[in-house]
């Protein structure tokens, strides 16, 4: 197994159970107790885990748990610049995936309504609001289970979105590095990679909080992403290093940039 998977089981049982202790993960993974410590020590450091004396606990609830609403209204404006921006790479006659999540419902309110799309998204809420823009833009809503988050999931989801394929799809995730894109949740995390192998162009919207930011679920290669979309907050240090591995990174406020 993995160093990255184990941690992520270890994550994934500290929110189930509240804590875990040293002792029951080296005997569970029979590895050596300096390499659980190392294990622990990594996930407190990035913010998943709080370490205590013999073993580690669930930290207190952070913004990626906060309700749809609530997070909304967090990073408002670097949201809308990076909304601004992402609709720009739009082209009419394109087929567009629109993920659900904070960023792209933002983005939605800011494609012309005269664009002529093909528009699929698992959000309710984004062809609610293209309608009331009175789009041109032909709108498909994929089924499943509807979440307290008012996204469908599930596996009717996946299955239908499946069928498809995108010129262009925009997702989110939990946080981005030079080693990929994280979720908090399995669903998000399903939906980015069928994206990755249904789209020609993976367009991926996320706001400076999220850089250099890890969770307990990792979805995809920063290299199979195709665009990244960030504000002016993300530092040029990490934009360098995310260009290495990410073929096209824009930035909100700069120049204009096209996909290739």
């Amino acid at each position: 197994m993995s160093a990255i998977r184990r941690r992520n089981e270890i994550v994934l049982q500290v929110k189930h159970n509240g804590n875990v202790t040293v002792e029951q993960l080296v005997d569970k993974y029979e590895v050596s107790v300096e390499t659980i410590r190392r294990d622990l020590r990594i996930l407190d450091e990035k913010g998943m885990v709080r370490r205590t004396y013999g073993g580690a606990v669930m930290r207190e609830q952070t913004t990626w748990d906060l309700p749809f609403n609530e997070r909304m209204m967090l990073h408002y404006e670097q949201k809308n610049s990076i909304a601004k921006e992402a609709v720009l790479l739009l082209e009419n006659g394109d087929s567009v995936f629109i993920d659900g999540n904070t960023t792209c419902y933002t983005l939605s309110h800011y494609i012309p309504p005269e664009m002529e799309l093909m528009i699929v998204t698992n959000s309710p809420a984004i062809i609610l609001n293209m309608l009331q823009m009175k789009s041109r833009s032909k709108l498909f809503l994929i089924g499943g289970e509807v979440s307290s988050e008012g996204m469908t999931t599930g596996y009717k989801l996946h299955q239908e979105l499946k069928q498809y394929r995108f010129d262009k799809a925009f997702f989110s995730c939990m946080g981005i590095s030079t080693q990929g894109c994280f979720f908090s949740k399995i669903d998000p995390l399903q939906v980015a990679q069928t994206l990755a192998e249904q789209s020609k162009k993976l367009i991926l919207v996320a706001d400076s909080s999220k850089m250099n930011r890890s969770g307990f679920l990792f979805g995809l290669e920063s290299k199979r992403v195709d665009v990244l979309v960030t504000d002016s907050g993300t530092p040029t240090k990490t934009v360098d290093k995310l260009k290495e591995c990410i073929r096209n990174v824009i930035v909100s406020g700069d120049e204009i940039q096209t996909l290739d």
